[in-house]
């Protein structure tokens, strides 16, 4: 009896130690919300900022996220009354009132360098749709003694930039934790717009289980790399327009849904570009211009099965501009203002074998995301991809 007592102690004990040892769940999901302090570069004052993100976590300690923010900061100070009571604003200060709305909308890669029962330290770093409306006060007119007429700014600007956050949570419950906060976003101000604050964080699993579907199968995912020519022209292309050929190339992972059909996502660093030639049509001449751009793709593509080792697919892309310049007759342009656009990618791919894979490919931009002015571009791509896994 007593080494059946033994034997059991055992198996408790060790049941014990094997549940307090366990890791979270490698594959849960998070929800947060927070109240901050936003801090504009210029003009230099505070505003608030609400944010929610929910993250997604595909291991114990990396994941991806989404993140929604609004918030607003405003200065009304020169709207009181100056020292001249004749005055309802005061003239010398009128032209620092501003009032500015904030909306950013993040996807981020998140990792946690510590993560315990208690304490978990966040990272996170990645791009963000970042939006910004303002009304201020241009110029002052004067048009008669002691009349003045302000002149109104607005503005209304999107533009893709990098963001990075971290911070730290302490662990009230299994599902529940508090912390602090803090994001940065690098738009061309030339200071990042921060925020700093208090958030409130929901953790929870969700299974394929639990929605009543089967498991999604993580052991038939494919990633790989693609690598090959990209030939391109601009839309609407008129009088000297000439086809450029560039690289592009980037990773690519692919998941199963049936026996015939996989979703595909991509992120491909793709260059871009135009080039004029110098053309004349009786009194009209058309200007010699060129462009190198470069270009962060990322297309959600649906692959099906139409044949042995034969596949069709497509799907919507966003594409977001990094860099590159412009010139006409051999003199540099202004510098090319951030875009961001999203379009339509159709293709066909052949498998030479079970991990090298051939595909051509026709995209086209289609729909201005940003508000600076585009033209958009279409493309040719032919590619061979490689599958690592």
């Amino acid at each position: 009896m007593k080494s059946h007592l033994f034997y059991i102690a055992l198996i408790v004990a060790g049941s014990s130690c094997t549940l307090h040892a366990q890791t979270p769940e490698s594959r849960r999901f998070e929800v947060e919300t927070g109240a901050y302090t936003l801090r504009l570069p210029s003009p230099d004052n505070n505003g608030w900022t609400i944010r929610q993100q929910v993250t997604g976590y595909l291991g114990p300690r990396l994941g991806i996220a989404f993140g929604l923010a609004w918030g607003a900061s405003a200065n009304a100070d020169p709207l009181k009354s100056g020292q001249n009571p004749s005055y309802f604003a005061d003239p010398n200060r009128l032209t620092e009132f501003y009032r500015r709305n904030q909306q950013m909308v993040d996807l981020s890669l998140v990792a946690l360098p510590i993560l315990s029962r208690r304490h978990q330290l966040k990272v996170q770093a990645g791009l963000s749709i970042f939006r910004r409306r303002e009304i201020g006060i241009d110029s002052l007119v004067e048009y008669a003694p002691g009349n003045i007429y302000a002149v109104l700014r607005y503005t209304d600007t999107r533009r893709v930039v990098p963001m990075a956050g971290a911070g730290y949570d302490f662990r009230l419950s299994p599902r529940w934790a508090v912390g602090v906060n803090g994001t940065a976003y690098f738009s061309d101000e030339g200071k990042p717009t921060t925020t700093l604050g208090v958030r409130a964080t929901y953790r929870f699993g969700l299974s394929a289980d639990s929605l009543g579907m089967k498991p999604i199968p993580w052991d038939d995912l494919r990633v790989g790399v693609r690598l090959g020519a990209n030939v391109i022209g601009r839309n609407g292309r008129g009088p000297g327009d000439r086809y450029r050929t560039k690289l592009v190339g980037g990773l690519w992972a692919e998941m199963p849904l049936s026996l015939t059909w996989a979703v595909r996502g991509e992120i491909n660093y793709a260059q871009r570009g135009y080039r004029i030639d110098e053309v004349k049509q009786g009194n009209t001449r058309y200007l010699a211009a060129s462009a190198n751009l470069n270009y962060l793709e990322t297309p959600l593509l649906f692959r099906h099965e139409v044949a042995y080792r034969w596949y069709l697919y497509g799907g919507p892309y966003l594409a977001f501009f990094l860099n590159g310049s412009s010139e006409t007759e051999g003199k540099p342009n202004p510098a090319v203002q951030p875009h961001t656009t999203s379009g339509l990618m159709l293709g066909a791919s052949y498998n030479l074998t079970s991990k090298l894979v051939a595909d051509i490919r026709y995209q086209r931009d289609l729909i201005q995301i940003s508000t600076t002015p585009y033209g958009g571009f279409h493309s040719f791509q032919a590619t061979l991809g490689w599958a690592f896994r």
